[in-house]
């Protein structure tokens, strides 16, 4: 199962493995694509990918139930495998979906085996409906603390935001297209970069420097532009992605990589431009990497995809006060909010309330899928 691609795109779990199925057509064909899953029915129609079931002697072939520690004992016997599927690959995108079984107990063991192997690994994980009720949310939410430690980069997608991108009475199939546009985006723009032909190249090593350590709050982004300005309409758009807005999200970041691509008529100014928007919204301070590239394909069109993350905010020692008690290491520390511990909430570690069952952690608009009007 080994493979000479520089990026191999993952979908884990039946959510993780549908996205990854919808978005794979849109990529270069440098980047490989595999499924893995408890469930033999998903792993069945896709061509030119490689598919590993997992947990054939926990499973039998079906779903975990929604159990994440079958899901969890699943992955971690097919490690032999897993190790094989990632073996030579600089960088692992992985994507799922939390809240059921396989996703929320498998993804940070395969997180984990890829990045033992020497990948970069960037996820993307949807959480679920607030519909669905306090026991998936609550797995969700355990397993992005578990994820978020063996991924160098970690982007949350939230299912509830997908409700307010299309009208109140379109086909879910729509809402779902908002997802696969976002995140599709930003792998298209890493795979973009990184493959031969770039007017401005990287390599997956620059991803690397950004992406340095696990559990560093990330931040995901992607925006398209057309016509007159199409440029500064693609960054304005990319700094308004709700990847980047949805809740717990990272706001400012130290380091971004961004991509920009346009048709033959982009220009060094133009790219520059949508750049220095991108830095004046998010950062960028300690260093920013360019890739950009011509494409043909895209006439008048202009895709911008960003990828930022900060390194965890070191933490000063202390001196005790002369004569002051020595601290009782059984007594919990206060500590202020960090941008990492922002990343669920401040009381992202407290029950949830449910009441008629919704979650009232969540904004009330994104619950009940209100479209806020745009800035002037």
């Amino acid at each position: 199962m080994s493979t000479a691609s520089s990026i191999l795109l993952v979908g884990l779990g039946g959510a993780g493995c549908s996205m990854v199925t919808r978005i794979a057509p849109q990529l270069p064909g440098e980047v490989a694509v595999a499924l893995i899953d408890t469930d033999a029915r998903s792993l069945n129609t896709a061509p030119n990918t490689s598919l590993l079931q997992i947990g054939r002697a926990q499973t039998r072939g079906m779903g975990t139930g929604g159990e994440a520690a079958l899901g969890l004992a699943s992955a971690e016997s097919e490690e032999a495998a897993l190790r094989r599927l990632f073996t030579g690959v600089p960088l692992v995108v992985l994507v799922t979906g939390l809240g059921g079984g396989t996703g929320s107990g498998g993804a940070a063991a395969v997180a984990g085996i890829a990045a033992e192997m020497g990948a970069t690994t960037l996820a993307f994980a949807t959480m679920p409906f607030s519909h669905e009720g306090e026991r998936r949310m609550r797995q969700a939410n355990e397993a992005t603390i578990t994820l978020a430690q063996k991924c160098h980069g970690f982007v949350v997608v939230h299912n509830d935001l997908l409700l307010q991108q299309v009208a109140s009475d379109a086909p879910l199939s729509e809402s779902f297209a908002a997802a696969d546009t976002w995140v599709g985006g930003a792998i298209r723009g890493i795979a973009s970069a990184f493959a031969p032909g770039a007017l401005i190249a990287a390599d997956p090593s620059a991803l690397r420097s950004i992406l340095a350590n696990p559990g560093s709050p990330t931040l995901c982004a992607y925006g398209v532009g057309e016509g007159e300005g199409a440029a500064m309409k693609a960054a304005r758009a990319a700094c308004e992605c709700p990847l980047a807005h949805g809740p717990g999200a990272v706001t400012k970041v130290a380091s971004l990589f961004v991509y920009v691509a346009g048709g033959p008529a982009l220009t060094t100014t133009e790219a520059f431009e949508a750049v220095a928007a991108v830095r004046t919204r998010f950062g960028g301070e300690t260093s920013t990497i360019l890739c950009a590239r011509i494409d043909p394909t895209l006439g008048a069109r202009i895709e911008v995809s960003v990828i930022g993350a900060s390194l965890p905010a070191p933490k000063s020692p202390v001196k005790a006060k002369k004569g002051a008690k020595e601290a009782d290491p059984s007594q919990p520390v206060f500590e202020f909010a960090t941008e990492e511990s922002m990343r669920r909430g401040l009381f992202g570690g407290t029950p949830m309330t449910f009441i008629d069952g919704q979650d009232v952690d969540v904004p009330a608009y994104i619950r009940k899928a209100v479209r806020l009007p745009s800035a002037p």
